[in-house]
């Protein structure tokens, strides 16, 4: 349980770094001229910005399932 209660404690500043990361990447990705400017940086970017969303959201789902677990043990 201890493992758990520091995970469930950890998640929070983790979901928090990557959504600012998701914040930083999307308005860059949003610019209508990135792509043919720079079609690198823009699949650096896309990248990255994929990677951020499915460790959000799976830190989200761990999360919730921690959260869940707490729940049910303090009943």
């Amino acid at each position: 349980p201890n493992k758990e209660k520091y995970e469930l404690d950890a998640l929070p500043g983790e979901m928090d770094k990557l959504q600012a990361k998701i914040a930083k990447l999307e308005p860059e990705l949003a610019d209508p001229n990135l792509y043919a400017k720079d079609p690198k940086r823009f699949n650096t970017l896309s990248a990255e910005l994929a990677e951020a969303q499915a460790r959000l959201a799976a830190a989200e789902d761990r999360w919730l399932e921690l959260e869940a677990m707490r729940e049910e043990l303090e009943g």
